[in-house]
């Protein structure tokens, strides 16, 4: 194994495998988008981002099991059986291997803070003739705020043939929408300040059409994800605003963690991506120093 292409957290998840099987992966399942099936004949799975050549043609990997979600592109997804991942790290046209992570929900609401409703009187705007994308718990598809206005869903956590952007979960159109379902709530309320159309609580922009992703927060599923909507809306004609309303605390939070990489490339005019920021400002997560040239600064910290 070239163990300098995988991820410090793979490999340890990778070598407490080895040694402990998969009663190991309790710990690591939560961070490492570990996959445990039931059945102890389905081989355990790992979700993950591989760096590789972007015209790199991966599809020799399925006679190891090896799941890749996308045929182009320098950072793609991925189901990977921990069995495999010694064989993939040593292929040459792979440079990296990194878990995907699960994200958490996270929102809020600011639209006195915005001032929405003098800049709808200002510009008359209504978001119609745009697409907006909501990567999040799913929606409500029968609630009469987004009556008509819904376009597609792609269910991750159904089981199904997937779409050209991932080879898992549903998609559904038409009478079919109320086949999805938000059981937690979370991503119907992100779409009903997005874009419900209601006379006391209407979002902002209630002539908009949605694309909704019920995803299962893995964040290599919400870069499929992302890919999904614009394709869509590309097809379509439109401009799309995919929406983020969620997030987690894994990486370097400076833009150079796998999901931020990919909505670099997929983002553009007319393309555009918004995260939630902000809600977790005031929580002890965070710590601070200067550190004067040639010096150096101790910081202390509890681990409870």
């Amino acid at each position: 194994m070239k163990h300098e292409k995988l991820s410090p957290g793979l490999l340890l998840a990778f070598q407490d495998y080895q040694n402990e099987g998969d009663q190991a992966l309790v710990t690591h399942k939560r961070s490492l988008g570990i996959i445990a099936h039931k059945s102890p004949v389905k081989p355990t799975k790992s979700v993950v981002f591989i760096y590789c050549d972007p015209d790199a043609d991966l599809s020799y990997l399925s006679q190891y099991n090896i799941e890749v979600n996308q045929n182009s592109g320098s950072v793609r997804t991925a189901f990977l059986p921990l069995e495999s991942l010694d064989v993939l790290s040593e292929e040459d046209v792979i440079q990296r291997i990194k878990p995907s992570r699960k994200l958490h929900l996270r929102m809020d609401t600011a639209i006195g803070t915005v001032k929405l409703p003098e800049f709808k009187n200002q510009t008359g705007l209504t978001g119609k003739g745009v697409i907006i994308g909501i990567i999040d718990s799913g929606i409500d598809p029968k609630h009469p705020a987004f009556a008509g206005r819904i376009l597609h869903i792609w269910d991750q956590t159904l089981p199904g043939p997937g779409v050209t952007e991932g080879g898992y979960g549903a998609e559904f159109t038409g009478a079919q929408l109320t086949i999805s379902q938000d059981t937690g709530g979370h991503g119907t309320h992100v779409a009903g300040i997005a874009a419900g159309a209601d006379a006391s609580y209407g979002g902002v922009a209630p002539e908009a059409e949605l694309v909704i992703v019920r995803s299962d927060l893995q964040d290599a599923h919400i870069a499929d994800a992302v890919r999904y909507i614009f394709r869509l809306a590309k097809e379509l004609g439109r401009p799309a605003v995919v929406n983020l309303s969620l997030g987690g605390h894994a990486d370097a939070h400076d833009g150079s963690d796998s999901l931020s990489k990919v909505i670099d490339a997929e983002t553009g005019p007319g393309r555009i991506v918004c995260s939630a920021a902000g809600n977790e400002g005031n929580a002890n997560i965070h710590g601070q120093t200067t550190i004067p040239s040639g010096r150096t600064r101790g910081m202390r910290f509890n681990v409870p």
